[in-house]
């Protein structure tokens, strides 16, 4: 069995910086998906997570949005 040392929502966030990195926007978006379905799994009741905050969640959005200019255009959590 494959021991993972760092959690799948860490990789995304890595990921997602690099997106942006290579102003990759509408996969950088994609990945913000990822991440909030994968901190819905982690987190909750009787989870294991032990994310402190979610600041560098938080910043992942900001970041999307400045560089696409604040154009108005939403990112996927921001569109229900």
């Amino acid at each position: 069995m494959t021991v993972y040392t760092r959690r799948l929502s860490d990789k995304i966030l890595l990921a997602f910086n690099q997106a942006c990195d290579t102003r990759e926007f509408e996969v950088a978006e994609h990945l913000l998906r990822a991440l909030e379905i994968a901190l819905t799994k982690q987190g909750g009741k009787g989870k294991s997570d032990k994310r402190g905050e979610l600041g560098p969640v938080v910043e992942a959005y900001e970041r999307l949005e400045t560089l696409r200019g604040g154009n108005g255009r939403k990112v996927a959590s921001q569109r229900r």
